[in-house]
């Protein structure tokens, strides 16, 4: 997207729910580098407040747990918060095609 002569770029940022929080703390390391949820939401929003600032069209998208570690063993990805923000991207644009048709 172009407005007034800047690009916007698509971003989205994942995030879990705190049960699906706590079970993937064990799965994906930079869960453990947050001494809790609400620590881990913060720099979420941190991050999408950041991208909104600079100029980027961002998004916070609910990410479940389960269809999420699906996503990435079928990849053959290791579960990352850089994979829950793909698979963000990737369920969202999946639901703004959903809601277009």
């Amino acid at each position: 997207m172009n407005i007034g002569g800047f690009a916007m770029t698509d971003v989205s940022i994942a995030v879990l729910s705190a049960a699906d929080f706590e079970i993937a703390r064990g799965m994906i390391p930079e869960l453990s580098d947050h001494p809790s949820y609400e620590d881990w939401l913060d720099w979420r929003y941190g991050i999408f407040m950041g991208r909104s600032l600079g100029g980027e069209n961002a998004e916070l998208v609910t990410v479940r747990l389960a269809p999420f570690l699906d996503w990435c063993a079928r990849r053959h990805m290791r579960p990352s918060e850089s994979a829950l923000d793909a698979f963000a991207a990737q369920s969202a644009l999946h639901q703004r095609a959903r809601s277009a048709a």
